[in-house]
């Protein structure tokens, strides 16, 4: 059975449409609609059903996926351990990361990577929790530097702990620390690209309520915000690093950290590659 319609199969699953699927898998949707009739047709009876709310599974479809899911996690894992092991070509790591990690920490650990491992060809793709959660489960990327914030099956090996600062307009000057129970009522922005949901659960963990603006963009648009006076806000040290000189820094009371590590589907099963990789970012984070 070929292993491409399984693929499909499970994205047109988790996309609850055909359209959607086609349009992240990249095939035309009649394309697609074909790949699943001839995959229903070797299974010998169909596992979707459709209807006016979209796509889901057949009760016989409900019974076959998490067989399904269990050929492409092997699959994935064939592919890697076929790349792992291929000495005379160079070895692939893809790397999935916050920008905040990708800017501020990244780049001397590839270097120093790279230079230990000059076989490894090393890819970065920046995204949200959520984007870093979908690739690792989708099999697109080998490793996600990020916060533990994620609900899906993954492993995760903590790094290092990120504090969080106040981030105030340039003329506060609040003092050694900032109570976070000041940000009761102000006006507070927050990056709407996947929304920062550490920052959420810190601030209802105080009891605290500002007065939210979400922002459509980067943490850097935050901070220009802030600098200009128009509010608040809350964000880590690897975010504010080389950001900070025309904003007020100060360190909140009670401190609060997000965990920053590397998340993997399995440590058990991690390739070579990998391997040193991890090896090589937790020696680093320990400096």
């Amino acid at each position: 059975m070929d292993i491409e319609k399984l693929k499909a199969l499970k994205v047109i699953v988790e996309t609850g449409s055909i359209t959607r699927a086609a349009e992240r898998l990249g095939y035309s949707q009649p394309g697609l609609t074909g790949m699943l009739n001839r995959l229903e047709q070797e299974i010998g009876y169909p596992v979707l059903q459709r209807g006016s709310g979209g796509v889901s599974l057949t009760e016989a479809g409900e019974a076959l996926m998490p067989h399904v899911e269990h050929i492409l996690r092997d699959s994935r894992a064939l592919e890697q351990a076929i790349a792992d092991h291929r000495p005379e070509e160079r070895r692939i790591l893809r790397i999935g990361s916050y920008t905040s990690i990708s800017r501020n920490w990244l780049p001397p650990v590839l270097k120093g990577f790279g230079a230990q491992f000059p076989d490894v060809q090393l890819t970065v793709k920046d995204g949200s929790c959520m984007d870093i959660e979908q690739w690792l489960m989708e099999g697109t990327i080998d490793v996600g530097l990020l916060s533990n914030c994620f609900s899906a099956p993954l492993e995760f090996l903590p790094l290092l702990q990120d504090p969080y600062y106040a981030v105030l307009p340039p003329e506060e000057r609040p003092g050694e620390t900032f109570d976070i129970s000041a940000f009761n009522g102000r006006t507070f922005f927050i990056p709407s690209k996947g929304v920062d949901t550490e920052v959420l659960r810190i601030l209802e963990r105080s009891g605290v309520t500002p007065r939210f603006s979400l922002i459509a963009t980067e943490d850097s648009a935050v901070i220009k915000m802030v600098e200009q006076g128009l509010g608040c806000s809350l964000l880590s040290e690897l975010i504010l690093r080389g950001n900070t000189d025309h904003v007020s820094l100060v360190p909140i009371d009670p401190p609060a950290f997000r965990e920053v590590g590397a998340a993997v589907r399995s440590l058990k099963k991690v390739g070579p590659v990998l391997r040193n990789f991890l090896h090589y970012i937790r020696r680093d984070a320990e400096k």
